[in-house]
């Protein structure tokens, strides 16, 4: 196994070890956004570990697509090279996240793995974080700015504007490393968020569950569980203190059950019960979105993807006409759940797009990893109950408007348009365990019983002190807490994550 100290560089390509959060990666400057490759690279190997590399993440394909007078152009990473020019390191290092990473490639005329006249001109910055504290350990945010400049593109004929673009991430999961045998061959997709009506006869979107920060409920609650409740969360800042509902943006696998083995083997017996996905939390404008004029009189936009395509690794896309038409969503725009077991990839992609020279387009994305969609029990690697990745994407988008003070989801902003990502640690390592018996889960209406008077202090998720409170007898200590994930430090000593359920 390769085991990553530093950045590697094999000729001009740089290759760059993620190890801060949870879920291990790496990043290159020629447009993979990690993958084990078969040469044990950290593919969003998780649990993150020395001893083993439990990737679930193959290979990851970024792309960049246009149509031109009736031509198709389309430049994406590939295995085992691909068509982007290598980038820069721009920087390494703690900033935004406990580790930054900036990191760029390019389709300029000077790219030699394009062909002259199919250079499309365009740059990428990639700005890349990871942190290693509960909750925001679980996914990597990347920031993308796909810059156009004329002067650097050779498609012939092209006019004032590239026209027609979409942006696509391409995620060929094998679930996972752990997998005793054919890690590939029986991992299934599927999509969170809105679908343009194409799966109204079969019944999606849907409500079945309650979902909780860390854990979901067997109920119904009326919210489709492919979408956010955003707001109703103490670390959720909207602009008018309202709920907003909206679309989970999620494309993602898991490792189902196959057949050519006996018995039912999916998750691997819990060695692979992960959901890996990828999610789009921002982008610029697009046809995809929908806006409106609120109550207020706000102008409002919810955030959508073009497409969410699948297909298995006998249909790879041979041409960049084939390859630009799955980012479009020719012939539809989102593919069902296939039904048989092959070794299936998905593409989200956004767009489409006309960019001007010297224009920047702006985009958010997280990938992550989760127990189970929802949450689930970890009895292989000693974690216990862990969230899902529905609420691992719930928190990054939390994450990313953390700090806003003039967008939220519905009036949303591009990286460098307001402050985001703004989080800071409070973390349970390296604390005993609390004494008083405390349930980890509990209601708001909880009674706490003390003999002894007790000191009672209560953090949000970003380390912000919310309450504090002297305890003596009975009490109430979580009234008028919204439900959500607290800390609490009792007599200055400990603290101890607790759910609070409304």
């Amino acid at each position: 196994m390769i085991k990553f100290i530093t950045l590697i560089i094999i000729g001009q390509a740089i290759i760059i070890p993620q190890k801060k959060a949870e879920v291990w990666n790496c990043i290159t400057n020629y447009g993979c956004l990690g993958g084990e490759g078969s040469v044990e690279h950290y593919g969003l190997s998780w649990p993150g570990s020395n001893s083993f590399n439990n990737y679930y993440l193959w290979n990851s394909y970024f792309a960049i697509g246009v149509k031109e007078n009736n031509s198709y152009y389309v430049t994406r990473h590939d295995y085992p090279g691909g068509e982007w020019g290598y980038g820069k390191l721009i920087y390494q290092g703690p900033g935004v996240s406990e580790e930054d990473i900036i990191i760029s490639w390019h389709d300029s005329l000077t790219n030699t793995h394009n062909a002259v006249g199919r250079h499309l001109g365009i740059t990428v910055i990639c700005k890349s974080y990871t942190w290693s504290y509960e909750p925001w350990n679980d996914f990597i945010a990347y920031e993308f700015f796909v810059i156009w400049n004329k002067d650097q593109c050779d498609i012939p004929n092209v006019g004032d504007t590239l026209n027609d673009l979409f942006l696509g991430i391409l995620y060929d999961c094998d679930i996972s490393g752990m997998a005793q045998s054919d890690p590939h061959i029986d991992d299934l997709p599927f999509f969170d968020g809105y679908v343009a009506g194409e799966w109204d006869t079969l019944g999606y979107p849907y409500d079945s569950i309650t979902l909780l920060p860390d854990s979901f409920l067997n109920t119904p609650d009326g919210i489709y569980d492919q979408y956010i409740v955003y707001g109703d969360d103490s670390l959720e800042h909207t602009i008018h203190g309202d709920t907003l509902i909206l679309p989970r943006n999620l494309s993602y696998m898991w490792d189902g059950d196959n057949p050519a083995t006996p018995g039912n083997d999916t998750g691997e017996n819990g060695w692979s019960a992960g959901y890996v996905g990828a999610a789009l939390l921002y982008a610029s404008l697009s046809p995809a979105d929908s806006i409106w004029i609120d109550f207020y009189g706000d102008t409002c936009r919810i955030v959508r993807v073009w497409a969410h395509r699948v297909w298995d690794w006998y249909n790879d896309p041979q041409t960049d006409k084939e390859f630009y038409n799955r980012m479009a969503g020719i012939p539809n725009r989102f593919d069902y759940l296939p039904q048989n077991v092959n070794d299936y990839r998905f593409l989200i992609s956004s767009g489409p797009f006309n960019i001007a020279d010297g224009e920047t387009l702006k985009f958010v994305f997280v990938a992550a990893v989760g127990q189970g969609l929802n949450g689930g029990n970890d009895s292989v690697y000693g974690r216990n109950w862990i969230r899902g990745l529905r609420q691992t994407i719930d928190y990054a988008l939390t994450a990313y408007y953390a700090g806003s003070e003039i967008s939220d989801p519905y009036h949303p902003s591009g990286p460098d348009e307001d402050i985001h990502w703004k989080i800071l640690s409070i973390s349970e390592k390296g604390y005993k365990k609390i004494s008083l018996k405390i349930p980890t889960i509990l209601n708001s209406s909880y009674i706490l019983k003390t003999k002894e008077p007790l000191k009672i202090e209560i953090y949000n998720p970003s380390g912000r002190k919310i309450k504090e409170l002297f305890v003596k007898g009975k009490m109430m200590p979580f009234k008028n807490l919204k439900g959500g994930i607290y800390f609490i430090k009792i007599n200055d000593k400990e603290l101890k994550k607790i759910i609070v359920l409304r």
